[in-house]
């Protein structure tokens, strides 16, 4: 039952083909953020359906080095690839964990890895390309009276 791990780039309509099925649930998730998958599992998905995990990242531009961050075009390929790679590596390690979730629920799994510098633009973009009837995602934090926004400290 585990996934396919796919990596769409910016240009998705010409990279995805097949379109979603009638029973298929769309959990838009990101990094350590574990609550609308465990949400769509727990309040909508029934026998048959199957959960399709998007994962939206933004495409390497800088590169964290000992002297500070660089462009991409200041290293050789060799320090891009390997960075890159590790990069991948990490989306995959925490796709696991949702993978994993999915799993021990008993239902089917794909993965769409989508690269952009708008995740909201990219999502929009994905939903009549491949057909999204259902769409499971979290908003955000909602900040009580107590509580200050990061922006407002």
């Amino acid at each position: 039952m585990s996934g396919e791990i796919e990596e769409i780039g910016e240009d998705i309509k010409s990279t995805i083909s097949s379109k979603a099925e009638i029973n298929d649930v769309y959990v838009a998730v990101r990094k350590n953020e574990l609550h609308a998958l465990q949400w769509t599992l727990y309040h909508a998905i029934s026998p048959g359906f199957r959960i399709c995990l998007v994962h939206i990242f933004p495409p390497i531009k800088y590169i964290p080095t000992p002297v500070g961050n660089l462009s991409k075009s200041q290293l050789s390929k060799m320090q891009v690839q390997v960075y890159t790679n590790e990069e991948s590596n990490k989306r995959k390690n925490l796709l696991e964990k949702y993978i994993r979730l999915c799993n021990d629920a008993k239902v089917p799994v794909d993965t769409v890895l989508v690269e952009s510098n708008s995740p909201a633009k990219a999502l929009l973009d994905l939903i009549p390309i491949v057909n999204i009837t259902s769409l499971s995602l979290k908003l955000g934090h909602r900040v009580t009276q107590g509580e200050r926004r990061r922006d407002e400290i």
